[in-house]
């Protein structure tokens, strides 16, 4: 076989969730997110405010930071009324508002289905202490944003690359609250990051 006859080779690791259509890509997300220990809540774009409102309630919006660049005019009204949106001008100032929220609020790019991770591509106005440092992380994911595997993701980037497109300065790859099965071979959740995980799945309103 010469070098282009296997580059041509589909793998079979390529070919895992082909099949799958969006709905039945989410299916696979959920019930991965469930191993990692991150909560569930599924809504639709025009439910989104009012689940937003239900998870942040008696909470004061300088608990509550955003870090949102792709938000609609409604969202976006939301947001500045009840957090504190990550802003780069104030450059070390956000990370001691991450320091001190209880809920920091993200975007994924991406989610894979299969072990239920989030993508977040620190640029712009999005910055990767929000998913670090509060007690509690929000992740809003788009339907339509879940791919099957690792391996789309990178082919995403690649993309990216070829097309010339400013790259972001960090990708953050988040799998669930933080966890470390270093003591005593315990599996201890929060112990380096957000104590809880929530994914918020978005379904387009039919």
């Amino acid at each position: 076989m010469t070098k282009l006859q296997r580059n041509k080779v589909e793998l079979p690791i390529s070919s895992v969730y082909i099949a799958l259509k969006t709905n039945s890509l989410k299916q696979v997300f959920i019930e991965s997110a469930k191993l990692i220990r991150a909560d569930i809540i599924e809504t639709t774009q025009t439910n989104l405010i009012e689940t937003l409102t239900e998870l942040t309630k008696d909470i004061p919006s300088e608990k509550v930071l955003s870090s949102i660049e792709r938000g609609n005019a409604e969202l976006d009204q939301w947001l500045q009324a009840n957090t504190t949106p990550w802003n780069p001008t104030l450059g070390s100032q956000n990370i001691q508002n991450a320091e001190q929220a209880t809920i920091g609020l993200s975007y994924c790019d991406h989610a894979l289905a299969e072990s239920g991770t989030v993508i977040l591509l620190n640029e712009h106005y999005k910055g990767r202490s929000v998913s670090l440092l509060p007690e509690i992380h929000i992740v809003l994911i788009p339907t339509n944003t879940i791919i099957p595997r690792l391996q789309e993701s990178m082919r995403t980037l690649s993309e990216r690359i070829k097309q010339g497109e400013p790259f972001p300065t960090c990708i953050n790859y988040i799998t669930g609250p933080s966890n470390s099965a270093d003591i005593e071979s315990y599996l201890v959740v929060g112990v380096h990051g957000p104590l809880r995980t929530i994914y918020v799945l978005i379904d387009e309103d039919i």
